[in-house]
């Protein structure tokens, strides 16, 4: 055996053992690596690289924003401190995080276009001579279109700061009630009352997350929740904000805290229900008068100056004793039918606006939470002046005929 062998190696060439010493090389089209670590190798790179082209998109849109509100900062900048710190309370009221000086110069540059447009509209319909009497007037309507618009940015954002504090307050009793029951589940007094916060509660939910990330932050506990209070225009909720942040100072039971101030919530909910349902009388009753009862009797008020001027120049050369001693024609009216009409038009929108004032009174509390109720009145009463004005004057021509 061990002779076969020999005679076995001796058999072998040089050629062959050369080309068994030589090493086997792979080829280049072969990885070395598995796909799946080729490709997670390349994604790693490019992930810095993903991270630092979106840092820049964010800086350029932000220096962007910033050139872009410059001009407005500085109109906003214009106005006093007080004002723009009476504003920058309003806004945080309405859970806008906007600046207030730009939010300032944005609406007074809008509002200063509007009159802009009314003063060319007015010289585009009547086309003045350039005298002072016009120039006056195309200041006046300057002012009384900048005025208007600024009332109307104004009045939307009361009305966004009124609705979100009435829902906050519609839903904080709900809202205390979860806080007591998660703290009775054995949450740390903050873990309760941000758990508690669900989507469904609105503004609620998206301020509370907001202190919550505050506070995980470098701002304490405390002062988030103190600083919460002041994005609602709710004293009932500051109240309890304040109370719980004190609980949590003192370690008071505070389950019971957030149990009581849930009844009393609910109670004064309880109560404005009731007040709103005994004044929706007056409320109804003064809505009618303005929008059928006056109406009605400035539009037989007019036919009366209309009818009166038409029968006076019939009995202008009679005397006393020929209308039966009764001189009823024998004066003179000093107003035609078409300034009765403009005055009756004008105190249907003076009265729609007290009335509507007068209601938001009755309602809320506030005048100005009315003013929403002001166009429909105004137009409803205005159109039904004209139409009873039509009725009433053919009644009266198919009499007289």
């Amino acid at each position: 055996m061990a002779k076969k062998q020999a005679k076995q190696i001796k058999q072998i060439t040089p050629k062959s053992a050369s080309n068994l010493q030589k090493p086997v090389i792979p080829p280049k089209s072969v990885s070395l690596l598995k796909p799946g670590l080729s490709t997670s190798v390349s994604k790693s790179d490019k992930k810095p690289e993903q991270k630092n082209t979106a840092l820049e998109k964010n800086l350029g849109n932000k220096k962007q924003k910033i050139l872009l509100e410059r001009p407005f900062r500085r109109v906003g900048g214009v106005f006093p401190k007080r004002t723009i710190a009476y504003f920058g309370e309003k806004l945080r009221f309405a859970g806008l995080r906007d600046d207030p000086k730009v939010w300032l110069g944005t609406r007074f540059m809008l509002s200063a276009f509007i009159g802009l447009v009314f003063v060319f509209i007015f010289f585009m319909l009547n086309q003045p001579d350039p005298t002072i009497e016009n120039i006056l007037i195309a200041c006046g309507t300057f002012l009384f279109g900048l005025f208007f618009c600024a009332l109307l940015f104004y009045l939307r954002l009361y009305f966004i700061i009124s609705d979100r504090a009435s829902s906050l307050e519609k839903i904080l009793p709900d809202f205390l009630l979860l806080a007591a029951s998660n703290l009775r589940a054995g949450m740390t007094p903050f873990n309760a009352f941000v758990h508690s916060a669900k989507p469904k509660f609105g503004p609620l939910y998206q301020e509370v997350h907001l202190a919550a990330a505050k506070a995980t932050g470098t701002a304490s506990l405390v002062d988030a929740l103190i600083e919460l209070g002041n994005y609602f225009d709710s004293k009932l909720f500051r109240r309890t904000v304040i109370l719980f942040a004190k609980g949590m100072r003192s370690g008071g039971q505070l389950a019971k805290l957030l149990r009581a101030n849930a009844d009393e919530a609910q109670h004064i909910q309880d109560l404005r229900a009731e007040l709103t349902t005994a004044t929706r009388t007056y409320t109804l009753f003064l809505g009618f008068v303005i929008v059928i009862i006056m109406p009605f009797l400035l539009s037989i008020a007019t036919l009366f100056v209309t009818v009166f001027l038409t029968f006076q120049p019939d009995s202008s050369g009679l005397d006393a004793e020929s209308l039966g001693g009764v001189p009823m024609f024998s004066g003179k009216i000093l107003i035609t039918p078409t300034e009765m009409t403009m005055m009756a038009v004008g105190t249907l929108i003076l009265t729609s606006l007290l009335v509507s004032a007068l209601s938001g009174l009755i309602q809320k509390g506030h005048a100005l939470y009315g003013i929403k109720y002001f166009p429909v009145f105004a137009i409803v009463s205005v159109v039904f002046y004209f139409l009873s004005h039509m009725v009433i004057g053919s009644m009266l021509m198919n009499f007289g005929g």
